[in-house]
């Protein structure tokens, strides 16, 4: 089935777009045209699910297309095991070939029906493992429900020529038992993309579902991987090579292909373009956690519950050859295993002809990390200060600065200049300086805009503004009881908190005594902060796989009273990073000072300096640390211009922390002999 919008809808949907689907970026209202190909279509077990619609005519031209894959459990359930899943497009050749379909041999006669099928090539357009789903099926536990669900959001832009008029997509599911559901839909967004796409073609592994099995290094590329011939058009101005690759099996004494950390070389005309690393070391950090099975194990370039990377090698005019032919080749490590099971890769890859760059200077806002409420970074949010955006580069010429302007959708913005350098088609993630949050409840629009690049005016700007929902983090005292029981392991943990300058003010890393409960009283100043636990073994401080080896242990905050606060879960993988508030609730005119006039002079000082609040009304805390983030100093003072002596203080930096009219400053203040 599919769903092609009308311009009201669009209008509707859109402002729905924003606030549910807040890293998104949309040019305007009616540019945007929508298709859902399938909805919650189950998938129960090992096999092809096709489903057919229509795309756009192709009369017009798009800026981006988005493919959002929403994966959730089939009506019978989720499964309890990681499966690969493909979503391809079946490109139709115009080639038919005939089989028998039945033989009628009735009264003596001999009527044969034969099908007609057409030939189609498959490219894939993404590949998600699926997770552990365990704990998502019947009633739920650790948080999940049986509707859960998760999205994955492809950029399929390259492939316009294709996705057009009546198309047929597939979902190949590796699956045995139980099963998922899938959700195919896209969005087409009008405007002019960053290249003319003139060809796109598959070299290895058309539609990335067959896994090319490695016996040795020379049978596989010289079977699997061979050397290949690109034509290069005559008007190719650049191109790129995008290969995707993640291994499976491991019946062998090298755990291969799925637990064995490999890399490939990328060759242009004999040429190195340099080396992917086929690898994930950041299984403990999976955004769906915890799950049901080995969740945390670094696997080839997957883990369970997320997208499978894609390498892209962007190539120049002056490393091709237009109207000729230039070579590619990828050549893996060479390794040597013996055991049951072949190791192999299942492996899809494209080289894509573009025309001429259309844009010079070109940002696109792609993505706003935090604050958000989008799922794939549920560990990093909710926040109550630095603000991280994602820039992508789709200009011609390098981005080495970008003014950017943010804040709460209906407050006070803040302006900061980024300097630093984006090659083109890369992207950056921007950590941007606290703003003035006040006024922020839960489901607060946070907005960024791109102002300028390379200090002109973007030369595409629909896509330099975006949207982000805000959750409004914890609140608690400024003393508490952190209660640390250690595990089997206790080596293997450690934690701390940070303040919102990222300086350490507590830190406790040398538990070493195992199945031990330690209690340590934490006093903070009015602040935002990051609890941060680690744990070196990426396997949390109670995962089933192991419990009978490394044990449990668990994390709480306690009031001064012994009660409460928060109870973490202990199957976290490799971090868990909580922010919260003290003393003040996020959005109650609690944002860094920006407007208020405030001196400390004389600064460079010997041992005296004076701090000066214009406007003060009630008191002032004032807290100074030292380099590592220890409070060696606090006071209270209720003028407007107040002296501290500073005897105690030996030659340095110190940061001098000002609370004043419910808003937070941080200055450096230098004492010299």
């Amino acid at each position: 089935m599919f769903f092609a919008a009308n311009p009201m809808y669009m209008k509707r949907l859109l402002l729905l777009l924003v606030i549910y689907l807040p890293t998104l970026v949309f040019a305007s209202n009616g540019d945007t045209t929508y298709f859902r190909f399938q909805n919650k279509m189950n998938m129960t077990s090992y096999g092809n699910y096709d489903f057919k619609g229509a795309f756009p005519d192709g009369s017009k031209t798009y800026r981006q297309i988005l493919m959002k894959y929403s994966l959730g459990c089939a009506s019978s359930g989720c499964s309890g095991w990681d499966y690969t899943n493909h979503i391809q497009y079946l490109k139709a050749l115009g080639i038919f070939d005939s089989s028998v379909a039945s033989i009628d041999t009735s009264a003596g006669k001999h009527d044969t029906t034969w099908k007609k099928t057409e030939r189609t090539e498959k490219y894939e357009l993404g590949r998600v493992i699926t997770p552990y789903g365990t704990y998502m099926q019947g009633a739920g536990s650790n948080g999940y429900l049986p509707s859960w669900q998760h999205r994955y959001w492809f950029d399929v832009t390259d492939f316009a020529g294709l996705l057009k008029d009546s198309g047929t997509m597939r979902c190949v599911y590796s699956g045995y038992s139980s099963g998922f559901s899938a959700t195919v839909e896209f969005y087409f967004i009008e405007g002019t993309p960053a290249r003319d796409v003139l060809k796109i073609e598959n070299v290895w592994g058309s539609g990335g579902a067959n896994c090319m099995g490695y016996s040795n290094s020379t049978q596989f590329e010289t079977t699997q991987l061979p050397l290949k011939a690109i034509a290069v058009l005559p008007g190719t101005q650049s191109a790129s090579f995008q290969f995707t690759s993640s291994g499976h099996g491991g019946d062998n004494d090298q755990n291969a292909a799925e637990f064995y950390d490999e890399s490939a070389e990328v060759l242009l005309n004999n040429t190195s373009l340099g080396k992917m690393h086929l690898w994930r070391d950041d299984c403990g950090k999976n955004p769906i956690y915890p799950q049901g099975g080995t969740w945390i194990y670094n696997r080839a370039n997957w883990c369970p519950g997320t997208k499978v990377n894609t390498f892209t090698f962007d190539l120049t005019a002056t490393q091709l050859h237009p109207g000729a032919k230039d070579s590619i080749d990828v050549n893996y490590d060479p390794y040597s295993w013996t055991g049951n099971q072949t190791p192999c890769y299942a492996i899809s890859s494209v080289f894509v002809q573009y025309g001429n760059y259309n844009f010079n200077n070109d940002a696109s806002l792609t993505n706003i990390i935090s604050p958000s409420t989008n799922e794939n970074y549920r560990r990093l949010n909710p926040v109550c200060y630095n603000p991280i955006i994602e820039i992508k580069n789709q200009g011609k010429n390098e981005i080495t600065s970008c003014i950017i302007k943010y804040g709460l959708s209906n407050g006070v913005k803040a302006n900061y200049t980024w300097n630093g350098k984006i090659p083109f088609n890369k992207t950056q993630q921007i950590i941007l300086p606290n703003f003035n949050w006040t006024g922020a409840v839960n489901g607060s629009l946070f907005e960024a805009e791109i102002i300028k690049v390379n200090n002109v005016t973007d030369d595409w700007t629909l896509d330099n503004k975006a949207n982000s929902v805000v959750t409004i983090t914890p609140k608690h005292d400024t003393n508490m009881i952190i209660w640390f029981k250690t595990n089997n392991l206790p080596t293997e943990n450690r934690y701390k908190i940070t303040d919102w300058n990222g300086l350490t003010v507590y830190e406790k890393n040398t538990m070493t005594t195992a199945n031990t409960v330690y209690k340590d009283t934490i006093h903070l100043a009015v602040g935002c902060y990051t609890f941060w636990v680690n744990d070196d073994g990426g396997d949390g401080m109670s995962w089933w796989a192991n419990q009978s080896t490394a044990g449990t242990g668990y994390v709480y905050f306690r009031n001064m009273s012994g009660s409460l606060l928060k109870n973490f879960n202990m199957d976290f993988g490799s971090e868990i990073r909580y922010h919260f508030t003290t003393a003040y609730m996020l959005g109650l005119n609690n944002t860094p000072i920006e407007n208020e006039t405030i001196s400390i002079f004389p600064n460079p000082t010997t041992r005296k300096t004076t701090i000066k609040i214009n406007s003060l009304w009630g008191n002032a805390e004032v807290e100074i640390l030292d380099i590592t983030g220890k409070t060696i100093y606090n006071a209270t003072i209720n003028s407007p211009e107040t002296s501290l002596l500073l005897d105690h203080l030996e030659k340095g930096i110190y940061l001098v922390k000002i609370i004043a009219n419910g808003k937070i400053r941080t200055e450096k203040l230098m004492v010299e002999e």
